[in-house]
């Protein structure tokens, strides 16, 4: 996977993030401890109220039963995706090899259910989007969706679309907004 800081350290690579619809889960909170002179503040995550549920799924133990749930796409855990991207190179060497014959299992089996079709992608493009602005990343939105829409019709895997997308989209808004400083220089006033 080609090199994309952005995207990797604001979706893929945060716990605060689901891996399955981008939406922020997690929120950080900042509580004062209790220190000698000065004040201190100790950060974690707790759960996004709006984007999560607290509720009840099936567990080896009942006390395992309660967990908190993405209340867009219903997974427990930020890191775990309900669909899967089957456009891989090691998926397609593993099946062109024969390592996957009469395998079953759904991580390495194409799955229509588990297929992102591109609505779906669609929505994870908006999704990727509110995100990246929400922490605080300049892009142009347009750019993002139009190099995305692009590169996942071109077949690409969806987080090296997402990715090098996003990556454009920053240049393109630094751009911008350098442009418009030195316009802005050129002005004199009368």
């Amino acid at each position: 996977m080609p090199e994309q800081p952005a995207y990797h350290e604001h979706v893929l690579d945060a716990s605060d993030v689901c891996l399955s619809c981008h939406r922020i889960v997690r929120v950080e909170r900042q509580d004062p401890t209790r220190g000698g002179i000065t004040r201190e503040y100790e950060t974690h995550h707790e759960r996004h109220r709006d984007h999560t549920v607290v509720d009840y799924g099936p567990a080896d133990s009942v006390g395992d039963q309660q967990g908190t749930f993405c209340s867009k796409c219903g997974t427990e855990s930020p890191w775990d995706r309900y669909w899967d991207d089957h456009r891989t190179d090691t998926h397609a060497v593993a099946t062109a090899l024969g390592w996957l014959e009469g395998v079953d299992d759904p991580k390495a089996t194409p799955c229509p259910e588990r297929e992102l079709s591109m609505p779906r992608f669609r929505e994870l493009l908006k999704a990727t989007i509110r995100t990246l602005e929400e922490k605080g990343v300049t892009l142009d939105r347009q750019t993002l969706a139009r190099e995305a829409l692009e590169r996942r019709r071109d077949g690409e895997h969806v987080d090296d679309c997402l990715g090098e997308a996003t990556e454009a989209a920053i240049t393109k808004a630094i751009t911008r907004t350098d442009a418009d400083r030195t316009d802005a220089r050129r002005e004199v006033p009368a």
